[in-house]
């Protein structure tokens, strides 16, 4: 590995991977299983901006989600957390 991350781009699909509890009142809150936009990067590498289902936008640890993946099932598509 690397070491080097690659920033996610806006738009990007995001599934949490554990529970968040905002340290500040800028973080964005979310569950386990929550699906989160991403909307921008922020200066630190180890954060985004992102939005979540219902519309509120705030940033959020990047080690607390995956990249949201594409899965095929029987021939059809499905987005899969």
């Amino acid at each position: 590995m690397s070491g080097i991350h690659v920033p996610w781009s806006s738009g990007t699909e995001c599934v949490a991977k554990y529970n968040f509890k905002p340290g500040t009142e800028q973080d964005l809150p979310f569950c386990k299983g929550d699906v989160l936009t991403i909307i921008g990067v922020t200066r630190d590498p180890n954060w985004y901006k992102a939005r979540n289902t219902v519309g509120r936008e705030g940033t959020i640890p990047a080690n607390y989600v995956q990249k949201r993946e594409g899965v095929k099932s029987g021939g059809k598509l499905s987005l899969m957390p």
